[in-house]
C-alpha cells in the first residue's frame, strides 16, 4: 500500500503526524538528502513537501514529477505560510493530482 509523506519544518510535519502521516524535518541544508531517502521507498505514493523547501529545490521536483509515475511530489504552505491558508491538504492533492480522493 502506497503511503503519503511529509518534508518541512517541525511544525508542519507534528501537525500532519496527527493524521498520521510519516513526516521528516528537513531544511535547505539536508533537503536533497531526506528527498534522496524517501524516493528509494517502494511504498511512497505521494511526497508532500512544504513552499518553503520546495523553493530551494524547483528543477528537481519538476523533473521528479516529469519523469516518475510515483511517487508525485505535493507543494503545500508549511504552517508559517500565508499563502494558501485555509487550503486542506486534500485540496492540494486533488489539485495536483487531478481526481478526487
Amino acid at each position: 500500500m502506497e503511503k503519503i509523506y511529509i518534508l518541512g519544518d517541525i511544525h508542519t510535519i507534528n501537525a500532519l503526524r496527527l493524521a498520521g502521516v510519516e513526516g521528516r524535518v528537513a531544511d535547505k541544508e539536508n533537503i536533497d538528502k531526506h528527498l534522496n531517502e524517501l524516493l528509494e521507498r517502494e511504498d511512497a505514493g505521494i511526497i508532500v513537501i512544504t513552499r518553503q523547501l520546495a523553493e530551494e529545490i524547483p528543477e528537481k521536483i519538476y523533473k521528479i514529477n516529469l519523469n516518475l509515475v510515483t511517487p508525485v511530489i505535493i507543494e503545500i504552505p508549511g504552517i508559517d505560510d500565508s499563502r494558501g491558508f485555509g487550503t486542506s491538504i486534500l485540496d492540494f492533492i486533488t489539485e495536483a493530482l487531478g481526481i478526487s480522493i
